[in-house]
């Protein structure tokens, strides 16, 4: 034949082509049919070898997926108006960067600004500084511990103060009054569920608000403005005294000072 020579035998359907193609990653010779890589097996993944095609106009990369053609991706995002199949680098960048920041070992923990991990030495798996205590990430080896430590009564005296002192750190209501009008009192109730509550008001407030916080704030039945009813007064624990209701607290003073017990009641249990 006068052109047996010229062509060459697609590996996939074995048809003749005088104008075939050869796959850029793996070297075989197809046809017009089987070029694209899916339609030839193609065996060479292009997204591993970095080799995502650059649009001539966004200059943005083309996502590619396993061996997928880049032209027919480019095409599509070109046609889409350079919105299509684009790859976001930064986001890329961002993953990578969340991977690799430490994680706290509880999974419900929301914790994003960057910390160091504490190595817990009951489960030995690592925490950030918020979960860093067994009682917080609810360690499962917390029960021998706990089995351990109620035989102890300085424990449960040490817990007690601690819990003391928060409330003392972080009175009720001292988020919305100014450091300058701030006024601390010990609020005792004997009758109540909360015996004793650390309160902070203002300075500015007369008896009458105070007792209307102080009711509020320890879940007490106020019926002081019931003319039928029995009033609740605040009453001086170093004094006994029985303070009028429209008077301000720092008129009060030195007779009510900062940081002195009142009884909230009828009278003096």
């Amino acid at each position: 034949m006068e052109f047996g020579r010229l062509g060459k035998h697609c590996i996939v359907c074995k048809t003749k082509d005088f104008l075939p193609f050869k796959c850029d990653h793996c070297g075989k010779i197809v046809c017009i049919a089987h070029r694209e890589q899916k339609n030839h097996n193609c065996t060479v993944d292009i997204t591993q070898r970095n080799t995502s095609p650059k649009c001539p106009l966004c200059n943005k990369f083309i996502k590619l997926d396993l061996n997928e053609a880049p032209d027919r991706k480019m095409d599509e995002h070109i046609t889409s108006g350079c919105v299509r199949h684009t790859l976001d680098l930064e986001k890329t960048k961002r993953k990578k960067e969340k991977a690799k920041a430490p994680k706290c070992g509880l999974p419900s923990c929301k914790n994003k600004e960057g910390y160091e991990l504490v190595r817990c030495k009951l489960c030995h798996r690592s925490f950030c500084l918020t979960h860093r205590h067994a009682e917080d990430h609810r360690c499962p080896r917390l029960g021998f511990e706990k089995k351990r430590r109620e035989v102890s009564s300085r424990e449960k005296i040490r817990l007690a103060h601690q819990k003391r002192l928060k409330e003392v750190t972080n009175p009720k209501g001292a988020d919305k009054i100014p450091n300058e009008r701030q006024f601390y009192l010990e609020v005792e109730a004997k009758k109540n569920k909360i015996k004793q509550k650390t309160i902070c008001f203002d300075k500015n407030w007369t008896i009458g608000k105070c007792i209307d916080v102080a009711c509020e704030a320890m879940g007490i039945e106020n019926r002081n403005n019931d003319p039928q009813a029995e009033k609740t007064h605040f009453i001086g624990k170093k004094n006994k005294a029985m303070f009028p209701f429209d008077i301000p607290l720092y008129l009060l003073v030195p007779a009510l000072s900062p940081g002195d017990t009142v009884f909230l009641g009828s009278a003096l249990a």
